[in-house]
């Protein structure tokens, strides 16, 4: 077996990429733009996804910032001992 030829050296079949193939992969963005209802429903579900997201990355900034915080103090601090 060369493996220039051959990028996957392991014998065996290959994983299938998606475990559950719809019979018409764009069936979703067909029913988002027909369905009013379910429009309706994606983009509310849409929106708290990315309202989560962002809350999220406003927590973790929030967090590192107060971690960036201790350590200039700790790297500030001019006396010796115990810096916790």
């Amino acid at each position: 077996m060369n493996p220039h030829l051959d990028p996957d050296p392991h014998p065996g079949p290959r994983p299938d990429p998606d475990p559950h193939p719809h019979p018409y992969p764009l069936a979703e963005l067909v029913r988002i733009e027909s369905d009013p209802a379910y429009r309706a429903l994606f983009c509310a579900e849409l929106d708290a996804a990315i309202q989560d997201r962002f809350a999220n990355r406003a927590a973790v900034l929030a967090e590192a910032r107060a971690v960036a915080a201790r350590l200039r103090a700790l790297v500030l601090h001019d006396t010796p001992g115990r810096s916790v």
